[in-house]
């Protein structure tokens, strides 16, 4: 009974340690490239922990089958460099003995492997794609992010901004070229929010700006300052 209970003791040890540094390095290989897709206005900045949070419950099943394989290897392999092997040997005991411990050890980690593989990883699954799902019909409004260019869903408007305000309400410098009717038109704001009516019809609202509108190589454009000047960037029947 010792045997088995110092074996355990060293084979949990190796798993633990084996585990947090994997789940760290999944941590960091996922969060950089969240930050990445980010960062290129492929996903929002506020879902990059919630997509995080996602794919570490995805990843758990594998991390704790890896880590059940080296805990084990990693610690037979210490027993023989530290010539431990060779005293057991030389009591008369052999290797069948190391299969208590190694199925005691390994049987309740399998149990929650299979637990999470049934339950938890598809749950996580499905809700990442409905997460993404969601984020991906957002309006071209909530997916702006600030020093990039995103293009609409329509491909007839491309935003830029330049920063979000102190309380987060509005976006400041706002630069948007659309195509409209054939005709190209480039507004710049000073500031720029959305605004919800009672239909659910969401418009972004420019404010203090200038909108140029014409047909390239012609000298015929028209330039109209505006106070506010209001956008439809979705419709609420459409929006279910």
């Amino acid at each position: 009974m010792i045997f088995v209970r110092s074996a355990l003791r060293e084979f949990t040890a190796s798993g633990v340690v084996v585990f947090v540094v994997l789940l760290a390095i999944t941590f960091t290989t996922q969060l950089i490239r969240f930050l990445g897709q980010a960062a290129g206005g492929r996903l929002p900045a506020d879902a990059v922990l919630t997509m995080l949070g996602f794919s570490a419950l995805g990843y758990l099943p594998l991390l704790l089958s890896i880590a059940l394989f080296l805990s084990i290897l990693l610690t037979m392999s210490r027993v023989y460099r530290d010539s431990e092997m060779v005293v057991w040997f030389s009591t008369g005991a052999g290797l069948t003995a190391w299969f208590r411990p190694v199925l005691l050890y390994a049987a309740p980690v399998t149990a929650v492997v299979a637990l999470l593989s049934l339950s938890l990883t598809p749950w996580a699954i499905g809700k990442s794609e409905a997460f993404r799902h969601q984020i991906e019909a957002r309006d071209d409004i909530s997916a702006i992010a600030p020093g990039i260019f995103k293009e609409s869903k329509q491909g007839d408007r491309v935003f830029f901004v330049e920063k979000l305000t102190s309380d987060l309400s509005q976006v400041a410098n706002i630069f948007m070229h659309s195509i409209e009717n054939q005709q190209q038109g480039v507004t710049i704001a000073q500031r720029s929010f959305v605004d919800t009516h009672e239909n659910g019809d969401r418009y972004m609202v420019m404010l203090k700006g200038r909108r140029y509108e014409g047909l390239p190589g012609q000298a015929d454009y028209k330039v109209v300052n505006f106070a506010r000047y209001s956008i439809l960037i979705e419709q609420g029947e459409a929006r279910a």
